[in-house]
């Protein structure tokens, strides 16, 4: 028997991908029940005819820039199809002030109703909603810089190169002012408009389904992770004048790409290694290792061994298009490359380094294979086998496994989109032991929610226990703006606090597209990576 009555509130039957996914994930859920469609006719002016125009070429021609997948998020198609024939339909009035055919959505004995494409909620309307579910009415918002409709969602945040696009869910108030935050995520903004918006609607749909999930199976005790205010203005439908400006920007910024291209100019990230963990060392003190031609090293981290430094990194080969795992040390002053510790037919990078029982281990990357694997060292520091396979048929990215009170803590970056975009949230899992196959999901996963700091670029352990947790800052068009090193201050199946640090950019380099996107510290020695356009 399911829990929850759900009804969902549109405003046609005729409706995207992304809502059909919504209908399908109640349909599979064992404690919420599709219980009614509510479709209340669409209010408000359609835009300007030039500007409607404009808005549909664009979207026709992005539209075929996006994965399959993408589309069919955003292609309509009757609802009623895939509804079971005992979900009823009821049409409700546009007009505010006519709650005369609202009768039959109270006598439903509603417990939620969501609201999806949003729409204006004047006083009138809020009113006729008061009483239609138990426990109110959410909508989603795509963001702040975004008008009240879900149209043009997507569209400010790349027209105006924001870092960040957010996503909030809220539930609807008497008035706007008692309207209650729910819940609020960012993900970095896509390079163009219809690939933002498909990002919007999936978050939102996640941000959903979590709080839907949150709601049935709520723990004693569990705290969700506190939300970053990310505002910003709140804007008009765009203008037939926005569009010619959003396409005048973009042919300048696919002619830059181009041009880039041509002239084979690539971002190339080097590592830099001080004996200091103070970020003003890097200037005067950092030694550079360099990549050959046609290879880049990054996500570098330092393992003392016989009192000698040794550095593991990805080394990427253009080429191929692939990363192996490599390793130098440092001896008299100069960095001396040792050879490839692990290769496989599969992309590798971020080798994480770890001692357990007095065994070393590594945690490499190993999304291109849909895996969290766990690699043992038996002949230091080139000869690594295969111990075991932590986490299968996950799509994760720069796993940490640290010790922290009784339990051994597993911090990874998982993608539940489409497979192209880990630097969004941040999952945490729990065990007795680094090498156990059953990792508990923490209460609040994921546990960071924002591209400001989800995504892992290194860590810090110091002696005494304290972990600061490194995190790649992105921005638009930019992989790898920055570094912030931050402080966990409190960490348990239940909780999770983080003190957010200051982020670091590459402006030391003094070069266009400086890059920074790693950070480690072990042993005396600090190691970072960092990219500029060549």
């Amino acid at each position: 028997m399911k829990t929850y009555r759900v009804g969902l509130l549109l405003d046609g039957t005729d409706q995207p991908g992304w809502i059909h996914d919504m209908v399908e994930w109640l349909a599979r859920s064992q404690d919420y029940d599709m219980a009614a469609l509510l479709v209340m006719e669409k209010t408000g002016t359609e835009p300007r005819l030039g500007a409607k125009a404009l808005f549909g070429t664009l979207s026709r021609l992005e539209s075929r820039l996006l994965p399959p997948r993408q589309r069919q998020m955003l292609a309509c198609r009757d609802l009623r199809d895939g509804l079971p024939a005992a979900v009823p339909l009821l049409r409700l009035p546009a007009d505010p002030g006519d709650a005369g055919r609202d009768d039959g959505v109270a006598a439903l004995g509603l417990d939620l109703v969501i609201m999806l494409g949003a729409r204006p909620l004047v006083p009138p309307l809020r009113a006729r909603m008061a009483d239609w579910a138990r426990l109110g009415i959410w909508q989603l918002s795509y963001s702040d810089i975004a008008v009240s409709t879900s149209r043009y969602a997507g569209f400010w945040e790349v027209y105006q190169r924001e870092d960040h696009t957010t996503v909030k869910l809220w539930r609807v108030g008497a008035s706007v002012e008692q309207d209650a935050l729910l819940d609020q995520r960012s993900f970095n903004t896509e390079v163009f408009w219809l690939k933002n918006q498909t990002r919007a609607f999936s978050l939102g749909n996640f941000m959903v389904y979590d709080a839907l999930l949150a709601l049935a199976r709520a723990r004693p005790g569990a705290a969700p992770p506190g939300m970053q205010i990310m505002s910003g203005q709140r804007r008009d439908d765009p203008a037939e004048w926005d569009s010619a400006a959003y396409i005048a920007r973009q042919a300048w910024l696919m002619g830059d790409l181009i041009v880039r291209r041509v002239m084979g100019r690539n971002v190339r990230w080097r590592i830099g290694m001080f004996p200091s963990a103070r970020q003003q060392a890097v200037v005067s003190e950092a030694m550079v290792l360099q990549p050959p031609k046609g290879r880049f090293f990054a996500d570098p981290f330092v393992y003392t061994h016989g009192n000698n430094p040794y550095i593991f990194f990805e080394d990427y080969d253009f080429n191929s298009r692939k990363g192996t795992i490599s390793v130098a040390t440092f001896e008299d002053g100069a960095f001396r490359l040792l050879g490839t510790a692990l290769s496989l037919p599969y992309h590798l990078s971020f080798p994480y380094i770890f001692e357990y029982e007095g065994v070393t281990y590594m945690v490499p990357e190993t999304c291109g294979n849909r895996s969290i694997e766990l690699w043992k060292c038996t002949e230091f520091p080139l000869k690594w086998e295969l111990d075991m396979t932590l986490m299968t048929d996950v799509s994760a990215v720069d796993t940490i496994i640290f010790k922290r009170g009784e339990y051994w803590w597993l911090l990874t970056n998982i993608d539940r989109t489409d497979g192209q975009s880990h630097c969004d949230e941040l999952f945490a899992f729990f065990a007795d032991s680094p090498r156990s196959k059953q990792w508990t999901p923490h209460a609040c996963n994921p546990i960071v929610r924002n591209p400001m700091r989800a995504r892992n670029a290194g860590i810090i352990v110091s002696p005494a226990g304290e972990v600061i947790r490194c995190a790649q800052y992105q921005g638009f068009c930019h992989y790898g703006k920055g570094v912030s090193l931050n402080r966990i201050e409190e960490l348990s199946p239940s909780t999770y606090v983080e003190t957010d640090g200051e982020i670091h950019y590459a402006s030391f380099l003094r070069k266009r597209h400086a890059s920074m996107h790693h950070w480690h510290h072990q042993g005396g020695h600090t190691v970072f990576d960092f990219a500029y356009m060549e």
